[in-house]
C-alpha cells in the first residue's frame, strides 16, 4: 500500500494544481472580459494620424525628420580614416564612384596616423617611409580604376545598327567615357612613380596586397598605360561611327526629334501644378479610430 501511495500522489498533487490554476485562469479571463476593450481609455484618435501620414515630397516637413536617428561619432582625421571609408557596393551607379572619389582626394591631403597607429607594423624610419609610398601609390591606384569604372558606366562594349537611332545620346555618352578615361592618366603615371621610389628599399613590410602591387608595377606585369590606351582607342572608333553618321543626318535625329515635340506638347497640355500647401487629413480618416477595435 505505501508502494502505490507513492505513486499515486504525485499525480492527484499535479491534477488539483491543474485544476486550481486553470480556475484562476478562468477567474482572470472573466475580470478581463468585464473591462472595455481597449482598456485604455486615452487611445489616440483620427487627428493623431497626421504623425503618420503626410506627404514628405512638399514643401512642408516635420521638423524630427530632419533629426538623424543615429549620431555618427566617427570623424575621420587621418589620411588611413578617409582610407578605410571608401567602398563600393556590388552595384554601384556614378553617385557612388564618386563618393568613393572623394573620400579617396581627401586621404591624399590629409596626414598619417601616428607610427603606431599605423595598418602595420612600424619599427624605424625606412619602414615608415616605405609605409607611407605604399599607401599613397595604392590611393592613387584606386582613383584611377574609380575613374576607370565612370567611364565604363558611360561607355557601349558594342555598337549595333539600330542603336544609331539614339546616336544623339550615344555621342555624349562616349564623348564623357573619353573625358574619365583621360582624367585616369596622371593617377596612373604618380602611382607608377611612387612604385618606384618604394621599390628601392630591399625590405617589405606587413602589407602583402601593396607590396604585390608595387612588384607587378615595377616588373611592367600591370601597365595601365596598354589598358588606358586601349579603352580610348575603342571609344574613338565608336565615335568615328556616331559622329558621321549624325553629320549625314543631321542633328537631333528624327526619333530624338519627335521625343522631343511630344515633350513639349505634354508641357503644353499640362501646365505646372500650383505649390503643395501644408499637409491635410483626409476627411474620411477623421471619423476613424487609430486602431479597429476602438471603433464604437
Amino acid at each position: 500500500m505505501k508502494v502505490l501511495h507513492s505513486h499515486i500522489m504525485p499525480g492527484a498533487l499535479f491534477c488539483l494544481l491543474w485544476l486550481a490554476g486553470s480556475q484562476a485562469l478562468a477567474a482572470q479571463s472573466a475580470r478581463t472580459r468585464a473591462l472595455p476593450d481597449p482598456y485604455y481609455p486615452q487611445l489616440p484618435q483620427g487627428e493623431l494620424r497626421l504623425n503618420y501620414y503626410y506627404d514628405r515630397s512638399g514643401n512642408w516637413t516635420k521638423f524630427s525628420d530632419w533629426i538623424p536617428f543615429q549620431q555618427k561619432k566617427f570623424i575621420p582625421t587621418h589620411l588611413e580614416d578617409f582610407y578605410e571609408l571608401y567602398g563600393l557596393p556590388h552595384h554601384y551607379k556614378t553617385a557612388e564612384v564618386k563618393e568613393a572619389i572623394y573620400f579617396l582626394e581627401l586621404a591624399l591631403v590629409h596626414k598619417f596616423r601616428h607610427p603606431r597607429n599605423a595598418l602595420c607594423k612600424i619599427e624605424n624610419e625606412q619602414e615608415w617611409h616605405k609605409y607611407r609610398l605604399l599607401m599613397h601609390m595604392q590611393i592613387n591606384l584606386q582613383i584611377m580604376r574609380m575613374y576607370l569604372r565612370l567611364g565604363s558606366l558611360y561607355d557601349k562594349r558594342q555598337l549595333f545598327f539600330h542603336d544609331l537611332d539614339f546616336a544623339d545620346d550615344l555621342e555624349i555618352s562616349f564623348q564623357i567615357a573619353r573625358s574619365y578615361y583621360h582624367m585616369a592618366i596622371p593617377y596612373w603615371h604618380k602611382a607608377r612613380e611612387l612604385a618606384a621610389e618604394a621599390g628601392e628599399y630591399r625590405f617589405e613590410i606587413d602589407l602583402p596586397g601593396l607590396e604585390s602591387e608595387r612588384f607587378a608595377i615595377n616588373r611592367g606585369k600591370l601597365d595601365f598605360d596598354r589598358i588606358i590606351s586601349r579603352h580610348m582607342l575603342r571609344v574613338e572608333s565608336k565615335l568615328g561611327v556616331v559622329q558621321p553618321f549624325l553629320v549625314n543626318e543631321g542633328r537631333p535625329r528624327p526619333v530624338k526629334k519627335a521625343m522631343q515635340q511630344d515633350m513639349e506638347e505634354f508641357n503644353r497640355q499640362n501646365p505646372e501644378p500650383a505649390d503643395l500647401g501644408p499637409p491635410q487629413l483626409n476627411p474620411e480618416w477623421k471619423e476613424q479610430a487609430l486602431l479597429p477595435d476602438a471603433q464604437g
